[in-house]
């Protein structure tokens, strides 16, 4: 996510009123556009009873929402910031919080956190903060996978925030992904991707062998293979379970890659 776009969300969280921010710039206007679309998302999939899993929690702000929608619900949060990982357990006692970040593979792996802007924190150091704007310190964390922690349970939703690294957390869920078939909200941004050797379009390819169709969180798509991270107004991503993806030719999903 791009400096502009976060000073717009701080100042629009400490305002109250979004709106009005989004009145003037056109950034704003689309980011607001993409928080009504999530909220939208998890209010529409989500029952009372119904598994969410937080992947790259930060302070629970999406967390909040999915506990108010369904309460009664098994969830699971995953924050491997030390500070962060323990404001979550005490403001949501009934979440299942779990220090370590999710990969494609177990780890132990060293982690770049941005003291002074921890939303930017992740395995890899963002090349857009320096020293001064973020006061970098590098820890050593867990790496586990979603297939690994998460078991047998059944999400309905699944929110992937890494600040780069969602192909390597989809790799490691292959099989819960096939088996229980979760939304997926994600945050994609080229630029991060690209710090892990990935382009966008290998997690395009990913999730459409995985049978998922993506669109934009504010409902735009499905988008074809080119367009995903094509442009950098668009930061969050829904993946929704396409069931005859998966049955469809090679050529059938490289023609809809195409267009």
């Amino acid at each position: 996510m791009s400096i502009l776009r976060r000073a717009l969300s701080s100042l629009s969280r400490r305002t109250g009123r979004p709106e009005l921010l989004a009145a003037v710039y056109p950034l704003a206007r689309q980011q607001l556009r993409e928080e009504i679309g999530v909220r939208a998302i998890l209010a529409a999939t989500l029952a009372r009873n119904d598994t969410y899993i937080d992947i790259g929690t930060n302070r629970g702000q999406l967390l909040a929402e999915a506990v108010r929608v369904a309460p009664q619900g098994r969830h699971l949060a995953f924050e491997p910031i030390p500070a962060l990982a323990a404001q979550i357990r005490q403001a949501f006692p009934q979440v299942d919080c779990r220090q370590i970040a999710l990969g494609a593979h177990p780890e132990t792996a060293e982690f770049c956190h941005f003291r002074k802007l921890d939303g930017w924190s992740g395995l890899k150091r963002s090349l857009e903060i320096s020293d001064e704007q973020g006061e970098p310190e590098y820890i050593t964390v867990e790496v586990s996978t979603l297939d690994t922690e998460v078991g047998d349970l059944s999400p309905r939703v699944i929110k992937i925030d890494v600040e780069g690294a969602e192909l390597a957390v989809l790799e490691g869920g292959r099989a819960l992904l096939s088996r229980a078939r979760p939304t997926i909200i994600f945050e994609h941004v080229a630029s991060a991707s690209a710090l892990y050797g990935v382009q966008s379009g290998m997690l395009w390819d990913e999730l459409a062998e995985l049978g998922y169709a993506i669109f934009t969180a504010a409902g735009d798509g499905p988008i074809p293979r080119g367009q995903l991270g094509g442009e950098a107004t668009t930061v969050n991503w829904l993946a929704t379970p396409a069931l005859s993806w998966p049955l469809r030719r090679a050529g059938d999903r490289a023609s809809l890659s195409a267009d």
